[in-house]
Parts: structure tokens; C-alpha cells; sequence
């Protein structure tokens, strides 16, 4: 039977559906992945999680730890070394926190997370801490932006961790390598450029955002707008998506998520595949000294 003029018509529609459907179902490029904001679990299982979920897809986590916890991390990075990079996580107004930096820093540790805040983080009362950072070559990473309510007293706030603090300390500080959580969730222009100024200042897009902003991805575009050095902008400025790192912030077996929300977003933005390796894991095995495996890069 001849097929009708109207089904010959609709071949070409369908086959554009079929390629668009194809394209959808396409795997993302093989990467390797450093995960530069993965929270220790206090549960039994966690660390064989994190091995079982990372190691088969190329990827390592920065693996953030309060002292309590420091003696299972630094045990797993001495048996996991090509999954598990070890942080130390800190409380800034906790008198015992600058020895603790030293014993983190003593003992393999690459950064030290720090969150919740009683002051503004660029009050100068926390600068011999960030001295000690920058002095022994630890990375920084700060919460910035909204955070988590709990039903105990909190002695701190969302208005004390702006990512435009970190702006104050990039400048004091211009060797310290500091990487600010959550893009300043909801302060995002603020934290763009900051960043855009900072050579050493990255964020990474964890939490929320790219839940809340999943209809329209491509306005970060708008906050991350520059494409590198132009009139009124850092000599040293690079394009903007490359001042972003990945992270999860999640259980680890929400890696592929995380990956396919990052994915979402550069798809909108237009991001080259050379940036997205650079945000993956370029830039944290750069400042951290991680050589990437030779099976890594795009498939």
C-alpha cells in the first residue's frame, strides 16, 4: 500500500523527533571528575559508598571532615588515594580551630571547609586563620549564601556569609586559593563578580540553584557574562564558567545527578567541552596537584 501524501509529509517532523530524542538520550562525555564539596557521613557504610559509587565512573571527592571524623577520612584517602582527597572542616570561632588546622595540614589534608560564621566572614578577628590557610598552601572553602535552619540556637546567618566577603579576603590574601560554595545562593551576581576580579576565587553551583532555576538555566549566562579580559575587567580574567568547580553536596550515589544538572545548565549556556573539563576537574587538579588518569577526557 502506497503511504498517504499526509504520512509522506510527516516523515521529515518525525525524523527531526527521532534525532532530537537521540540527542537527549546521548551520554555525556567520560570525564574526570573531582568532586570539590562531598560531606563525610557518620554512618558505616559511607566511605564504601563513596569508593563503590566514584571509582567506576573516573571520579574523586573532596571529602570534608570535622576533627571528630578526621582519623576514618585520613585512613581512606591512605586506602582509597584515587577516590578519597581529604579536608579538614573547621568552626572558625572555636579557639582550638587554628591547631586544628595545623593536625588537619600535618596529616594530608588539602583544604579546610568552614560554615556558620558569628561575624562577617571578612572580619579581621578570622585573618590569622586565613593567614595560616594561604601560609601552608591549604585550599579555602567557604559556605556562602543561604543555609540550612535547625530547630537548636544558631548564633550566625545567611547575611554573614555574602560571597562579597570573600572579595575582601581574595584581596588581602592574593595567594590563597578560595573556593566559595553555592554561587552565593541567591546572591549569584554578587558572586560572579567577585570572582570575575579574584584570580584565585571559584564557586561552585551546589544546592539548589540548579533545581530552582531548571526553566531557565540560561540566565546564568547573565551573572557569568564576560568571556575573558576586556575594558574594565581583571587583566587576569578568564572566560567567566571557568571560575566555576564542580561539587555535589550530596549522598554519592547523587553523583550522576549533580553531573546531569551541570550538564543542563552548560547545554543552555553553550559552555565549550574544553570549559566543562576545566570546571569537572581541570581546575581543582590543578590547585590541589592531582594528575589526571590518562583514561580521562571525553569519550
Amino acid at each position: 500500500m502506497k503511504p498517504s501524501r499526509r504520512a509522506l509529509l510527516e516523515l521529515p517532523a518525525l525524523a527531526a523527533l527521532s534525532r532530537a530524542a537521540a540527542q537527549e538520550a546521548k551520554p555525556a562525555p567520560k570525564r574526570f571528575v573531582i568532586d570539590g564539596h562531598q560531606h563525610f557521613q557518620a554512618s558505616p557504610d559511607y566511605i564504601q559508598r563513596l569508593v563503590n559509587t566514584y571509582r567506576p565512573r573516573n571520579a574523586m571527592a573532596c571529602v570534608l571532615t570535622f576533627m571528630k571524623d578526621w582519623k576514618t577520612v585520613k585512613q581512606a584517602a591512605s586506602e582509597h588515594p584515587d577516590v578519597v582527597i581529604p579536608y579538614g572542616r573547621i568552626v572558625v570561632d572555636d579557639p582550638a580551630s587554628q591547631e586544628q588546622i595545623d593536625q588537619f595540614h600535618a596529616e594530608g589534608a588539602k583544604g579546610i571547609k568552614m560554615h556558620s560564621p558569628r561575624h562577617n566572614w571578612d572580619d579581621d578577628q578570622y585573618f590569622p586563620i586565613y593567614e595560616k590557610l594561604d601560609r601552608l598552601k591549604l585550599v579555602a572553602l567557604f559556605h556562602t549564601g543561604i543555609a540550612s535552619h535547625r530547630d537548636t540556637p544558631q548564633f550566625t546567618s545567611m547575611a554573614r556569609m555574602r560571597p562579597e566577603y570573600l572579595d575582601t579576603i581574595a584581596r588581602a590574601f592574593p595567594n590563597l586559593y578560595i573556593h566559595g560554595a553555592h554561587l552565593g545562593n541567591p546572591w549569584y551576581a554578587e558572586a560572579a563578580e567577585a570572582a570575575r576580579w579574584c584570580p584565585r576565587l571559584y564557586f561552585d553551583l551546589t544546592g539548589s540553584s540548579l533545581i530552582k532555576k531548571a526553566k531557565n538555566l540560561s540566565v546564568f549566562r547573565e551573572y557569568l557574562w564576560w568571556d575573558g579580559p576586556a575594558i574594565h575587567s581583571s587583566p587576569h580574567a578568564v572566560y567567566a564558567f571557568e571560575k566555576l568547580v564542580f561539587g555535589t553536596d550530596e549522598d554519592p550515589e547523587h553523583l550522576d545527578t549533580v553531573i546531569a544538572r551541570y550538564e543542563a545548565m552548560f547545554d543552555a549556556c553553550q559552555v565549550p567541552e574544553q570549559s566543562r573539563q576545566k570546571v569537572y576537574s581541570g581546575t581543582l587538579a590543578r590547585i590541589l596537584g592531582i594528575r589526571q588518569p590518562a583514561a580521562a577526557g571525553p569519550a
